[in-house]
């Protein structure tokens, strides 16, 4: 069964296993007093976030094909079959803090949290905070320019396509999310399809060795100690997001690709898509309700941040362990 952190008011079958609560209800006063506000007014962006911005650093993936989905995953994993992707680019990091805020500071755009007023932050469990947007950390506190090259959060996919399109403008280069198959493909490092994006072993610590990736691990949080679903044996020392980079990338060198924040896709979801899938660079089903995330987080450990893991979500979806990283087309 799916641990869908996100998922809070869609989706009930797994509420208990992810210790996450239904409420709709804002969070103590205490807990966002620093953060609430006035949904309509939106906090300026500082210069320090928004000065020297380039272009996202963008890797070139190669062309070719793989065995997509897995047969030991999930209903919506299968059946495996044959996809043959062409060269396209990817993000070698999520998108940080710095490179939302030039968009903001260009368009004045207004994210879904911000026009609804809301996104949901991690406060022992997952619940729902007036007042917060991509502005604020995971707790829901207004973020420093300290936090600059951590991912941003609190972004719906709404958001992340707004964000291409003006790229796309600002560039002359065509930017968008990656494909389901695209992100699976670049994340497994094409047709080697592994099952983390750092290999198949599962990782340890315990030896001196390296983390490979920010998942939810034995690292505890001052006031919430440890999550839930902890991966024993395993410390990365982040409790919440990590600055991007931090772990080993792929062999492709994209980093983040397993942890870190869960990153939207374009395509709409369909649990059946797999089974009459086009061989050659699906694009996804034509509608939809939802729209797919993919990788992991802080919040889900390494069993369940595995490269073929798809988890569907509506497009407002707003969380603090949800993120994006763009795609270009050739």
């Amino acid at each position: 069964m799916k641990l869908i952190a996100f998922c809070l008011l869609l989706f009930t079958v797994s509420l208990q296993a992810a210790n996450i609560t239904t409420t709709t209800l804002p969070v103590k006063d205490s807990i966002i007093k620093s953060v609430k506000s006035d949904p309509t007014k939106t906090r300026p962006v500082t210069e320090t976030q928004v000065k020297n911005l380039s272009e996202p650093e963008m890797v070139r993936i190669p062309g070719g094909f793989f065995s997509m989905g897995a047969k030991e995953g999930d209903q919506d994993e299968r059946p495996v079959h044959r996809v043959v992707i062409s060269s396209f680019k990817m993000g070698k990091y999520e998108i940080t803090m710095k490179e939302f805020a030039a968009f903001i500071s260009s368009t004045n755009y207004q994210t879904d949290a911000e026009k609804q007023g809301n996104s949901y932050v991690y406060i022992g469990h997952f619940d729902k905070a007036d007042g917060v947007s991509w502005r604020d950390d995971e707790e829901g506190h207004h973020r420093s320019d300290s936090d600059a090259s951590k991912p941003v959060v609190h972004v719906s996919w709404n958001d992340a396509n707004a964000y291409c399109q003006w790229l796309s403008r600002q560039t002359g280069k065509t930017f968008r999310l990656p494909t389901d198959a695209e992100w699976e493909y670049a994340a497994g490092c094409g047709m080697k399809h592994y099952k983390y994006s750092w290999g198949n072993f599962m990782p340890r610590t315990g030896n001196g060795e390296k983390p490979v990736a920010n998942v939810a691990d034995e690292t505890n949080h001052p006031k919430y100690g440890a999550l839930l679903q902890k991966y024993l044996g395993y410390k990365d020392g982040f409790f919440f997001a990590a600055p991007v980079g931090s772990f080993m990338a792929n062999e492709f060198g994209l980093y983040d690709m397993t942890g870190n924040v869960f990153e939207w896709c374009n395509d709409w979801y369909d649990p059946n898509y797999y089974a009459n899938s086009p061989e050659n660079n699906p694009q996804g089903p034509s509608t939809g309700k939802f729209r797919i995330m993919r990788g992991g987080s802080w919040y889900f450990n390494v069993i369940n941040s595995r490269i073929a893991y798809r988890i569907p979500n509506i497009p407002e979806r707003r969380h603090s362990d949800l993120g994006f990283r763009i795609a270009q087309t050739l």
